[in-house]
């Protein structure tokens, strides 16, 4: 059947980057496009344990202890009217790159994960995590393979939305490849920082982030003994079309990689090789979704098709 396909290895919960609802979510600005370094965001992390559910983000900083239940949420479904994907996905209509069209090529694909979302949100594995107006939700609207994808919108640009998966650790040799076709419903207009994925683990408070900074794609920690960065490519993130994004958080070797469109970004190799002192942690986590550290940006945006496994993925599965 064409669904989520993927394979089991440790149950656990989720520690990343978060904010309170009563506290700030940001942290500050600062580099400049020329300097390719840029500002990260505050950090924090979520309470509850356990998958599955929504959460609120609260509090800040460090590793979210084991323990306790999170109410199993009904995230996902359809999320309103739209302009419906074709059966075959917005490929169909000449909207996107390498691997986008046809149906979903999760089932037989062999990853650690792989996720459709043609069956909505599971919430069994996902645990959606949202503060403000934001939201993450399943609906038909975009579609990079089959007929769904995850929908994650802030209408006032406030809002923060994502969902959280840790069934596929540990990582083997703590090296984390995961790949998501990605659609911006609107352009970035800002130079804030943003993340649309986040790794998180034990051995070190260190978030380690794939998102940007001046409107394009970049990769940086906070919280960890490196402080708090972001390094950013020299391409705008086009909007309106789906990409194809890979992204590898080595933690064997603390580097980071990033392909886009299975071409790689050389300016997002990075890491210990350019900061001091920054260590990955042994993941056990990794969320999907948006968050705008520094700026007010609304966006609508939808992933499709995510997969993670420990050795590289590319475009075509």
């Amino acid at each position: 059947m064409v669904g989520r396909a993927f394979r089991v290895v440790a149950i656990g919960f989720l520690a990343s980057c978060s904010s309170s609802p009563s506290g700030t979510i940001g942290g500050g600005s600062g580099g400049s496009s020329a300097g390719q370094t840029g500002s990260g965001g505050a950090g924090g992390t979520e309470t509850g344990a356990g998958s599955g559910g929504t959460t609120t983000p609260t509090g800040s900083g460090g590793d979210s202890g084991n323990g306790g239940s999170i109410t199993s949420g009904t995230d996902g479904g359809a999320a309103g009217a739209g302009d419906a994907a074709m059966p075959t996905g917005d490929a169909a209509i000449g909207d996107g790159g390498p691997g986008v069209g046809g149906p979903s090529r999760c089932v037989g694909a062999g990853l650690a994960l792989c996720e459709d979302f043609e069956n909505g949100l599971d919430a069994t594995l996902w645990k959606t995590t949202k503060n403000g107006d934001g939201t993450a939700v399943v609906d038909d609207m975009h579609a990079a393979r089959g007929t769904k994808a995850l929908h994650v919108r802030t209408v006032s640009g406030s809002g923060v939305a994502y969902v959280t998966e840790r069934m596929s650790f540990p990582a083997t040799n703590n090296i984390l490849y995961a790949r998501m076709f990605l659609y911006l419903g609107d352009p970035i207009t800002t130079d804030g920082h943003f993340s649309l994925a986040q790794g998180a683990g034990t051995g070190t408070g260190a978030v380690i982030r794939f998102g940007g900074q001046f409107k394009e794609f970049g990769v940086g920690t906070d919280q960890g003994a490196s402080g708090d960065w972001t390094d950013h490519d020299s391409k705008t993130v086009p909007a309106q079309t789906w990409m194809c994004v890979e992204f590898e958080f080595k933690g064997d070797s603390n580097e980071f990689h990033v392909w886009q469109d299975d071409v790689e970004r050389t300016a997002l190799h990075s890491g210990a090789n350019k900061h001091s002192g920054f260590t990955m942690p042994t993941f056990n986590s990794l969320w999907f979704g948006w968050w705008m550290y520094n700026a007010t940006e609304p966006q609508d945006l939808w992933i499709d098709e995510i997969a993670v496994d420990f050795k590289p993925i590319g475009c075509a599965k």
